[in-house]
This record gives structure tokens, C-alpha cells and sequence, in this order.
């Protein structure tokens, strides 16, 4: 083939991709205008009198008997891309009360990484350091979670050196190349490797694994009808099928390790995949093969990644994060690439509500699976409400990078009832019950969202313009 043809084959590429890319998300436009039609319910808020009457405080015991301190847990975001970065970043939400924190996106494997640093747990390298991170928030009173993720379609190819893989040979729009589709040996390994890296949390001295099976990496590419049309045992219209591979990994990690083994999964897709009939069934399996807890999420990176985040989006720093080419072409086609979704509090509400109620159906026996709230987590009347209609934990991640310190300033908003007397104490004085006032206490971030940035140039300090930092030396931790 010459030059010429060569030329006008990529440009018929490229047009019929941008194409195809501009009618993807016109379509999700018309699907998002259908979702907003349908009323979202009131969140239901509730102020505690004081930090015994307060449910966010309470202690949880999973069902592998680990025991958290209270009910709310810092989410799986971008905390650094070193030892140092993390041990900031995890160690500063400790000290700030969480009863544990989320290290996220560890890859398990060297074809599902998106960036060059990313933390591999492929090769041993990383245990030394994972030790020290783990001692270095036991020493805060926390525990810590590794999320254990395998990118798919949507991992780098340019970084991890070959062609990505996928449940089936996808067109990735991110990435703008095609993945294979897996064999069953790539499933063998995979599997695997997910195990391996449970393992090496364990041995490392972590409380706890997250099974990412949510915001379209690889195993949420299995449960997504869009991204899974395999003709096999593991695909196609049957959430069963789908369902197969993402039940093997977790159940392998489950029969292998002693820590708890909570599972990330999608409501929704934020377009017209998964199903709210597809994540009930979803969660009845996990919880049936011993998820110990279930973080209701959703969303899909490489289609619709801030269906998961919702409020602005920094379309410009994005595309300084992105470089010439694709930053251009974000400025461009930034409302179709990656359209605004208006930020709501508890936004997943609704849709995590079905979810609770299979669970809690007796004829599932699945009432001991806790059930967490994740997305638009950001004020204590908003997490009193949730816990009191049955939820048992929330995950948080932008309030707690704009304030790390959360979980303490609610502690200091209540009063403390004493066991001796009729009185109150706070931490500043003591007074009557009666005249004991309660005052919510809300994030104060603007769901600006420039601190996701870090996520796309991970060279980039994590950045929140209005985060709250401590007097006290300046915010440097000891550990």
C-alpha cells in the first residue's frame, strides 16, 4: 500500500471515529435528559445530639470480623505516585479520624496499568513500601485498604508495551485503539495475578483489599453488556454469564486471604449498559461469595468519567494535564468527551436504594453485607440520614481531601454525654444538656474538581484550591 492510500485509510479512520464518537455522546445526552426527568427523592438529613447518639460513630464489624471504628471510610482517589505522596496523603486522613483510608489503583498486572507510575503489584518491589504505608496509619488509629484494578481496555498501551485486553475486541475511545479480546489463558493469568496481589496486601500488613469492579475497568467491563458481547460462558445478554469471571476472582481472593475483601461496583454505567436489574443481581452474587462489604458507585472512565464525580469540570487544566494533542482536542469537543453532570448531595442515592432493599430481603440472606454510600458524601446530616435509613458505611474522597480532618470536626461539633452526670462536654466547656446546640458540619469543596486532575498527569501534586490545612508545621505529618 502506498503513502497515499496509507493517508486516506487513517484519515477514514479518523472521521469515522470522530463521528462515531460526536453520535455516542449525542445519544448520551438524550439518555442523561431522560434521567433527569425521573424525580430524585429528598435526602434525608438527621442531626445527632451528641457523639453517642451520632450513627457515624458507631463501630462496624465486618463479616470477616475485622471491627471499624466508626462508618466512614476515605474513598479510592489518587493520593500520590510515591511513597512519599502517599504516606502524605493516607497518613493526614488518618490523623483525621477516618476509620480507614483507600489506597487506590494499584494494577495487579503489568497490561492493566494507564500511567508509568502507577503501583504495580506484579513484582515484590512495592511490599517494603506498602509496609511502611500500612504501620504508618496503624500508628493513627486507622486501618488501610488496597484497591486491587485492572484497567482493560482502557489501560496505556505505551506503557505497559502490548496490545490491551478486554472481555471482548473492543473499539477503546480513550485510548483511541482496539483491545483483544481475552483467551482463557489471559483469564488464567489474570485471575491470577489478582490473587497474587490480595496476597501481597495481606503479607504487608493491610486491614483490607477493594475488588474494583466498578467505573469500567477491566472487571466492570465484564459485567457491562456494551463492553461484553463474548458468545461464551462469560458474556452476552445473560447477567450470569457476565457475571462469571469478576465471581472467580473474588471468590479466589476470598478462600485465599483472612483480611476483609470489600467490592467496588456500578449502579449504573452513566450510559445505556449495566442495568439497575444487572447491579441487584450484581450485589446478591458478591454478597453470596463473600464480599465483606459493597461500595455502590458508578460510572465508566473511558466513556463517561464524570458521571462518577458530577459539579465542573476543569476542562482546562485537564488539557494542560493532557498535552498538545489531546488537550487540543479536549478544548475542542470537551462537552461531548466529557459532559458536565450538575452535582447533587448523595447522588447515587436512589439507585443504591434498590440495592439495600435486595439485600435486606430475607429471602437472600444477605442482610450481615454491609452496604456503603459513595458519591456527593459531603455533610453529617446528609450521612446521619443515610445510616439511618440502612446503610452502613459511606466512602468520601473530595470533602476529605479538602478537609482530612472531617471525621475530627465532627467528633468537636457534638457534645459528649458523660457517663457520671446530666452534663455535656465538648472540647471546649461543659454545659447543661438542655442549652447543648448541634450545628451540621458540612465540606466545604465547590466540586471544582481540580484536585481530579492528578488523576490524568499523576506527576501532578494532587491540588485542591481550598483545602483546610493545620497551624501546626505547616501540615507535615511525622510517620
Amino acid at each position: 500500500m502506498s503513502w497515499r492510500e496509507q493517508r486516506n485509510s487513517w484519515t477514514i479512520l479518523a472521521v469515522s471515529s470522530a463521528t462515531a464518537v460526536l453520535g455516542y455522546y449525542s445519544y448520551y445526552y438524550q439518555w442523561q435528559a431522560k434521567q433527569k426527568k425521573k424525580e430524585t427523592p429528598k435526602l434525608p438529613r438527621r442531626l445527632p445530639t451528641s457523639r453517642e447518639d451520632a450513627k457515624c460513630l458507631q463501630p462496624l464489624t465486618l463479616p470477616c470480623g475485622l471491627t471499624l471504628k466508626n462508618r466512614i471510610v476515605r474513598a479510592a482517589a489518587f493520593g500520590g505516585s510515591d511513597i512519599d505522596s502517599l504516606l502524605q496523603t493516607h497518613v493526614e486522613v488518618a490523623e483525621g479520624g477516618v476509620a480507614m483510608t483507600t489506597v487506590a489503583y494499584a494494577s495487579v498486572s503489568q497490561d492493566g496499568m494507564t500511567f508509568a507510575n502507577q503501583i504495580l503489584l506484579a513484582q515484590q518491589n512495592f511490599l517494603p513500601d506498602l509496609q511502611k504505608l500500612a504501620d504508618a496509619v496503624h500508628a493513627k488509629g486507622s486501618m488501610l485498604s488496597l484497591q486491587l484494578a485492572h484497567a482493560g481496555s482502557f489501560a496505556t498501551a505505551s506503557v505497559t508495551g502490548t496490545q490491551t485486553i478486554a472481555p471482548s475486541g473492543i473499539f477503546n475511545i480513550a485510548g483511541f485503539d482496539f483491545a483483544r479480546a481475552m483467551t482463557r489463558d489471559d483469564m488464567d493469568r489474570v485471575a491470577a495475578d489478582f490473587l497474587r496481589a490480595a496476597c501481597m496486601a495481606q503479607e504487608a500488613g493491610c486491614d483490607a483489599v477493594e475488588l474494583h469492579c466498578g467505573h469500567g475497568y477491566l472487571l466492570s467491563q465484564f459485567l457491562c453488556p456494551a463492553t461484553n458481547t463474548r458468545t461464551d460462558e462469560f458474556g452476552g445478554a445473560s447477567i450470569e454469564n457476565r457475571l462469571r469471571f469478576p465471581l472467580r476472582v473474588l471468590r479466589e481472593i476470598r478462600k485465599t486471604v483472612t483480611i476483609a475483601v470489600l467490592v467496588k461496583m456500578n449502579l449504573s454505567d452513566g450510559f445505556d449498559g449495566l442495568s439497575i436489574d444487572d447491579a441487584k443481581a450484581a450485589a446478591v452474587a458478591f454478597g453470596k461469595a463473600g464480599a465483606d462489604a459493597l461500595v455502590l458507585s458508578g460510572g465508566f472512565t473511558s466513556r463517561n468519567g464524570f458521571y462518577m464525580l458530577r459539579g465542573t469540570v476543569p476542562y482546562w487544566s485537564m488539557a494542560r494535564a493532557l498535552g498538545a494533542t489531546k488537550g487540543l482536542a479536549l478544548l475542542l469537543l470537551g462537552r461531548w468527551l466529557v459532559p458536565r453532570i450538575d452535582f447533587e448531595e448523595c447522588f447515587f442515592l436512589q439507585q443504591a436504594r434498590h440495592v439495600l432493599g435486595v439485600l435486606q430481603d430475607n429471602n437472600n440472606n444477605l442482610r450481615h453485607v454491609p452496604v456503603c454510600l459513595i458519591g456527593g458524601v459531603v455533610s453529617l446530616s446528609g450521612i446521619e440520614g443515610v445510616l439511618e435509613e440502612g446503610f452502613h458505611l459511606v466512602q468520601m474522597a473530595r470533602a476529605l481531601i479538602q478537609n482530612p480532618r472531617m471525621v475530627r470536626d465532627i467528633e468537636e461539633s457534638l457534645p459528649l454525654l458523660s457517663s457520671s452526670s446530666s452534663t455535656i462536654k465538648t472540647s471546649n466547656q461543659t454545659k447543661a444538656t438542655t442549652s447543648a446546640a448541634v450545628n451540621d458540619v458540612r465540606s466545604k469543596c465547590t466540586h471544582c474538581n481540580e484536585c481530579v486532575v492528578s488523576t490524568i498527569d499523576p506527576t501532578r501534586v494532587m491540588h485542591c484550591p481550598i483545602k483546610e490545612t493545620q497551624p501546626q508545621d505547616d501540615n507535615k505529618l511525622d510517620w
